[in-house]
């Protein structure tokens, strides 16, 4: 064999064992990412829907029902006022107010009560529990993952407050995003060809691990996708706490 005839054969070999070894790492690695990334976007989707419910929550204390439109649901906070009591410090209260025990500064008349008008969003950012700014607000209704192309899914609807339906309705409330919608770029042709394809080809396809978690879900009677309230039942828990 001569010499360049041995070049080839040994640069082939060497080519030929680093793709083995891509596909080796491959087929082990793809099917454990696609496990480990269904949680991150789990989280993803958590951390939104979480603040969706606060925001329902702060609606509800507002007008008195849930929201069913997200524009609607921030117009709403934006707008409207409440009126809430609140402790200050007296006039003659000294500057230590604030680091003693409340029951005594208002037994000593150096905390007062007084009646203030507060925007929802205002007092929520106040008291600690949003510290998203007004664009991030904009945002949120976004899905993680999906570059904007989906949204989450918000509906606000009532139920009998008894079982016997006796009685009032309970407001009921629900936002919620689908494995579909999650997990759009799996199923996108984009997915379909080229180079993706062919690594499917070892690795097993996105949309069949998509197909086959769904199945997983509904056997065990879940919701298919992540989800806060319930317009079913006076419930804000979600499946993902």
């Amino acid at each position: 064999m001569s010499k360049t005839w041995s070049i080839i054969l040994k640069s082939f070999l060497g080519v030929l064992i680093v793709f083995l070894a891509v596909m080796i790492f491959l087929c082990v690695n793809r099917p454990q990412q696609r496990e480990s990334e269904y949680f991150v976007r789990r989280d993803a989707c958590g951390e939104k829907l979480k603040v969706i419910r606060t925001l329902e929550e702060a609606y509800k204390a507002t007008y008195g029902t849930y929201c069913g439109d997200f524009d609607t649901l921030l117009a709403g906070l934006h707008q409207k006022e409440q009126r809430i009591i609140r402790r200050v410090a007296a006039p003659n209260a000294p500057d230590s107010v604030g680091d003693m025990p409340e029951a005594e500064a208002i037994r000593k008349g150096w905390l007062i009560q007084e009646e203030a008008k507060v925007v929802p969003l205002d007092k929520l950012r106040e008291d600690k529990k949003l510290t998203l700014s007004d664009e991030q607000l904009a945002d949120l209704i976004y899905v993680p993952y999906t570059n904007k192309q989906k949204k989450f899914v918000i509906h606000a609807d009532s139920v009998a407050a008894s079982v016997s339906g006796d009685g009032g309705k309970l407001p009921t409330f629900e936002a919620y995003v689908t494995l579909d919608d999650l997990y759009a770029d799996y199923i996108s042709e984009a997915n379909s060809t080229g180079f993706h394809k062919f690594v499917e080809l070892f690795t097993g396809s996105d949309a069949q691990w998509l197909t086959n978690k769904k199945a997983t879900l509904k056997d065990m009677g879940r919701f298919c996708g992540w989800k806060v309230g319930d317009i079913s039942s006076a419930t804000t828990e979600s499946n993902f706490e």
